[in-house]
């Protein structure tokens, strides 16, 4: 992104507001406020925004983006900046938010940057200090470590996907005080100061974008309303509600990535497109022996292969993940279950989710969090399903890197697309010589084969104790 008339990208921090709990109109997420604090949770307010969630008139799609820059030459005071998700379309306070997620981020001198504040349901009924953020399993955590999740910003090219266009809407809040001679109250129940000759009537829908020093704020930890255990919010991709999904599986709500890797070494992985995905189950774990026997006594599937490190009648691996079995034999299980095999897209984004990030915790270098040999490991074979609980997706899948790698549904085929457009639900092509593999397997040591964007085949005969399988289903 360039500043007008400019040949150097500015020093300026998007903010991408998304939520995986239905929203619009009548849903549980009617509306967005995000506030923006300099210098910390008791900073000054740099401005504040109420987004009516839906579609018509002022109201708005999420993801929403809303794009900061610096006081001047500072770009060392940090940012602090909270996303409250209303039920109400007027907005709300963080004592009367559904849900609420925070992030302390900093610029980076002449880069356009970006981070992602999700509003989860893993985070509805869940109080963090101020100076903490709800991690994407629950629980809290420093705010800071949204810092970790910044990731260039790559403008019409990338992060807009055909969303919105970053030219129109990609507000910028000057982060920078202002002489203030107005206070005004709006439908949305927030003071908000302004200038006087940036007043606009209020409307619900309307952003309030003008620099601020003196709305109020919350004092105290966010006291959200407490979760409806009877329903299951899905972000469905037209705000409706879901079925729950089959037992064993975890719902992963519709969205957009950017799906591949642009500074890779991995050539596969390449170039970055923009994928849209409807919201589909899946497989906490992989497929586990004791699962898949069950299988073959009912008649529904084949016995796996009993070569070296194969866990089919080996004591004590029931709970360990089925391998040596082929591409057929996982799908039939899968289609057993009224399933499918995931396609490459829906395996990369449950395991990495809209952050961008390398692995399925974050960007830490793999090292206890998987099954492998690397990081001083030493084993002789797959790990029992559910032993890295600090390394689950964003989505709360398990072994999403290492243990074995798992067949996908897709012909292994060059990427095509850009980041500058989206593709809804994509495929592989229809034919090929190699089925695509994904995650990285026990016996690894590189770094680089258990990335969440890493793409491997091989032909769909093959069976090795490296490769087994999990399951998509559409909700």
């Amino acid at each position: 992104m360039l500043a007008a008339g400019c040949e150097q990208p500015r020093t300026e921090l998007v903010v991408r507001v998304e939520s995986e709990l239905a929203w619009g109109p009548g849903q549980r997420v009617q509306s967005v406020v995000l506030v923006v604090r300099r210098a910390g949770a008791s900073g000054p307010v740099r401005s504040a925004r109420t987004t009516v969630l839906g579609a018509g008139g002022e109201r708005r799609a999420l993801p929403l983006y809303v794009g900061v820059i610096p006081a001047g030459d500072d770009v060392e005071t940090p940012l602090w900046i909270e996303a409250l998700g209303c039920g109400d379309p007027n907005g709300c306070t963080a004592a009367t938010a559904v849900v609420a997620q925070r992030a302390v981020v900093r610029f980076t001198r002449g880069e356009t940057q970006e981070v992602t504040l999700l509003l989860v349901s893993a985070c509805v009924g869940m109080t963090c200090a101020l100076d903490e953020r709800c991690g994407i399993m629950g629980r809290c955590e420093p705010a800071t470590r949204a810092q970790e999740m910044v990731r260039p910003f790559r403008g019409t090219d990338a992060a807009t996907v055909a969303v919105v266009d970053a030219r129109e809407d990609v507000q910028v809040i000057a982060d920078q005080p202002v002489v203030t001679d107005t206070t005004m109250r709006g439908d949305s129940g927030i003071d908000v100061d302004v200038p006087a000759d940036r007043i606009e009537p209020l409307d619900h829908g309307v952003v309030l974008d003008a620099p601020m020093d003196a709305a109020p704020r919350d004092d105290g930890p966010a006291d959200v309303v407490a979760p409806d255990t009877g329903s299951m919010d899905s972000g469905s991709g037209d705000g409706g509600p879901l079925p729950p999904c089959p037992e064993g599986m975890r719902l992963i709500p519709a969205g957009m990535f950017l799906m591949g890797e642009l500074e890779s070494d991995d050539a596969p992985a390449r170039p970055v497109h923009g994928v849209r995905l409807t919201a589909f189950c899946m497989d906490e774990t992989e497929v586990t022996v004791s699962a898949y026997a069950e299988c073959v006594r009912l008649g529904a599937c084949t016995s796996p292969s009993t070569a070296t490190f194969c866990n089919w009648m080996i004591p004590g691996r029931e709970q360990h993940p089925v391998n040596c079995i082929d591409w057929n034999q996982a799908r039939s299980y899968c289609q057993s279950r009224r399933s499918e095999l995931p396609t490459e897209a829906q395996w990369e984004y449950a395991a990495r989710g809209t952050d961008g990030r390398a692995y399925p915790w974050g960007n830490d270098a793999p090292s206890s969090q998987l099954c492998w040999i690397g990081g001083g490991q030493t084993r002789a074979s797959t790990c029992a399903t559910r032993s890295f609980p600090s390394g689950v997706s964003p989505f709360g899948l398990f072994d999403m890197a290492g243990n074995v790698f798992e067949w996908t549904r897709d012909w292994m085929a060059p990427y095509t697309g850009e980041g500058s457009s989206s593709v809804l639900n994509p495929v592989g092509p229809p034919g090929g010589t190699s089925r695509v593999l994904r995650g990285g397997p026990w016996n690894t040591a590189s770094a680089i084969v258990v990335r969440s964007t890493h793409r491997d085949s091989i032909t769909p005969t093959y069976r090795s104790g490296d490769t087994g399988f999990r399951c998509a289903h559409a909700p």
